[in-house]
């Protein structure tokens, strides 16, 4: 009996040696053709380091197209004699030239968008709004503030479009132009008085009434979406008479920027 168990289990496993021989192989083989396939699919370390080199030289290629718009910002600021602080363009009387058509375009939208003078006035002013509760009707909250924020900017982009269009239409400057004398008292009577006058594109002295219409169309404009007690004649006026004295200020700023620019420099 147990010599007929023995020579039956020896002739089972002679049957299913080949078959797991080949099983064995099959796996093998498989084996090697996932590791060959994988080594196929993964990159190289040749071409790991050209992307890396790749990335690095996009990135520096885009650092210094920004690097670029920068200086060539600073320059259009510069040469229109944008003030960081007012947002505002000045030019000297001394050596005035007046405006081409591509200058104002950089112009107006420097005054009123691309520098942070553009929208320091604005916070300033919106504040003072929110500090004064003005108008009550928009609550004293952070909702009360966004809404006199929007205000303001509204109003400001008004008037800085209506002045561009005006001065470009008449051939008037909307830049600050600096007085020639040297004496502090000539200088600031001249920032009052320019904030009333403007020069041609010849150069002469003019009527600054796209400006000054400016402030009064914004002012009176900004009424549409105030509270319905608000009037144009009454309540826009006065806003323009507001921004009337805020351009006098701006202009005595303008008038001594230089000195105060190298007494910062000095420090």
């Amino acid at each position: 009996m147990r010599l007929r168990l023995v020579l039956f289990f020896g002739i089972l496993f002679l049957l299913a040696s080949p078959v797991l021989d080949k099983e064995r192989g099959g796996n093998a083989e498989g084996g090697s053709l996932t590791v060959q396939k994988a080594a196929s699919d993964s990159p190289s370390a040749s071409q790991n380091q050209e992307a890396e080199t790749l990335d690095v030289a996009r990135t520096e290629e885009a650092d210094q197209g920004e690097l670029a718009a920068s200086s060539n910002e600073a320059a259009v600021n510069k040469e229109l004699g944008i003030n960081p602080l007012t947002g505002t363009g000045s030019v000297s009387g001394i050596s005035y030239s007046p405006l081409t058509n591509k200058q104002r375009w950089q112009l107006y939208l420097n005054q009123n968008f691309r520098t942070t003078g553009a929208y320091l006035g604005m916070f300033a002013s919106s504040l003072i709004d929110h500090v004064q509760d003005s108008p009550p009707e928009w609550g004293d909250g952070a909702e009360g503030y966004g809404k006199r924020l929007a205000s303001r900017f509204g109003t400001n982009v008004i008037q800085g479009t209506v002045q561009a269009a005006g001065c470009a239409a008449l051939g008037f400057d909307p830049r600050y132009v600096r007085s020639k004398s040297t004496g502090t008292l000539s200088r600031t009577g001249h920032a009052l008085l320019y904030t009333f006058v403007t020069l041609n594109n010849e150069g002469k002295p003019r009527p600054s009434v796209a400006t000054l219409g400016s402030y009064y169309a914004s002012g009176m404009m900004s009424v549409l979406w105030l509270p319905q007690r608000y009037t144009a004649l009454g309540d826009g006026i006065r806003d323009g008479n507001r921004q009337v004295i805020y351009s006098g200020l701006f202009n005595v700023v303008q008038e001594f920027w230089p000195e105060v620019k190298r007494l910062f420099r000095r420090q």
